[in-house]
């Protein structure tokens, strides 16, 4: 199982070094050996791979198999910017970090090490997981998760890296090509585990008597889509009475609700009659669906082959409706089923469809909301919408969090 797609790092790139050392290096694809002096730090050569890690990656891990120590076992494991002195070994020099060999120490941006993990040799399997989700870097010995070595790490472009010293020291990187000796998958699904628990640590405001907030976007949506009966469970079990489903609310709803079934069964007269109960006025405040409403009726005459009556209410009512140029590209259209013997198979069947109609009834269901005062979606709705936006939002800024939250599923809100 490989962890990296194929943008990311696939090999060590030749002459990285930023000056001389990198002919201390004999690279060869995934395989480096340090063929140099070796006689001080200044022999030191590191090499970094061939693209940095794509920012938008939440979780990427690579491997490195330590083919030899050398003489003495002077390899550091890491992470690097492009700008950094190559002449020197990974964790020694500004935005780079290492883990090394000799003395087993994590070295950040300068030659003073601290105390991290077990020194490591000939045969060992040294993994290094960056993760951008919460920053940091860890590091696992032969699969064995050695814990967290830095946090902070906020560079946007990070290159893996492997520096060397002296004598007959040899790696061999695993960049996901071949299975590695870490679970990566187990890492992505902690991961998102710990982000979905630091976004359910953030709290709702209270809503005193009536209850919590979430429960109150419940009940809007609730009443919102006509589930009256489990609006009102909501509000005796949740909200404490505090609030209930009028026979107002249950009366516009079910008005709004047989306007759009009047309307997608072609019963475009009723549709019309009843909007106007529920929203005075509201077809003469939209004329563009007005019209549309008038050229959906003569659609129905076609659709029934009563060429007679469409031809009659295309002359009195259609043509002397059309004011803008949409709704002359709309009445040609419709004008045109009548030259057919079949309307259906004719370039602009698709008017007759079902399609159109359920279009034009989401258009005048929204006309209704918006000229009675209310939104043509819930609040959770609503959210819901902005959510996304923010997600989409968020990705393409390149948020690695993103790739965490992106592929969630039932059951666990951030399941990777």
């Amino acid at each position: 199982m490989t962890s990296n797609d194929r943008s990311s790092p696939s090999y060590w790139e030749k002459g990285s070094g930023s000056r001389g050392n990198s002919r201390h290096l004999e690279v060869t694809g995934q395989r480096v050996k340090y063929i140099g002096p070796g006689s001080a730090d200044k022999d030191a050569a590191c090499v970094r791979a061939n693209t940095y890690v794509p920012p938008s990656q939440a979780i990427y891990y690579f491997e490195v198999q330590i083919v030899s120590k050398g003489r003495d076992g002077y390899i550091g494991v890491g992470f690097c910017t492009a700008d950094v002195n190559m002449d020197r070994l990974p964790g020694w020099e500004p935005q780079s970090y290492g883990y090394h060999g000799d003395d087993g120490n994590a070295f950040r941006s300068d030659g003073k090490g601290r105390r991290y993990g077990p020194t490591f040799g000939t045969g060992d399997v040294i993994g290094s997981l960056l993760n951008r989700a919460e920053q940091t870097i860890a590091y696992f010995k032969n699969g064995i998760d050695l814990g967290t070595a830095f946090i902070g790490v906020a560079e946007e472009k990070l290159y893996p890296c492997v520096g060397m010293q002296t004598h007959e020291e040899e790696v061999l990187a695993n960049f996901g090509d071949a299975p590695f000796k870490a679970d990566v998958d187990s890492m992505r699904v902690e991961a998102a585990r710990r982000l979905e628990a630091q976004i359910r640590q953030t709290e709702l405001p209270g809503r005193g008597k009536v209850g919590s907030l979430m429960a109150e976007m419940i009940f809007d949506y609730m009443v919102h889509n006509s589930y009256f009966e489990s609006a009102a469970v909501v509000a005796r079990d949740l909200l404490d009475g505090a609030v209930e489903v009028s026979p107002k609310d249950r009366d516009e709803v079910r008005l709004r609700a047989g306007v759009a079934e009047a309307l997608i069964a072609g019963h475009i007269e009723d549709a019309m009659s009843t909007a106007e109960r529920v929203a005075p006025g509201v077809l003469q405040a939209h004329p563009s669906i007005l019209f549309r409403l008038h050229c959906q009726k003569f659609m129905e005459l076609v659709r029934q082959r009563d060429d007679e009556a469409a031809m009659a209410f295309g002359r009195s009512v259609l043509v002397k409706a059309a004011s803008t140029g949409e709704d002359q590209e709309l009445l040609q259209d419709a004008l045109s089923l009548l030259g057919y013997n079949d309307p259906a198979s004719s370039p602009c069947g698709n008017l007759l469809g079902t399609k159109v109609r359920e279009d034009l009834a989401k258009l005048l269901i929204a006309a209704i909301l918006k000229h009675t005062g209310r939104r043509e979606q819930s609040a959770m709705e609503r959210i819901g919408c902005q959510l996304e936006t923010s997600l989409g939002t968020l990705l393409s800024l390149g948020d690695p969090r993103i790739s965490l939250i992106d592929n969630a599923g039932p059951g666990n809100a951030l399941k990777y």
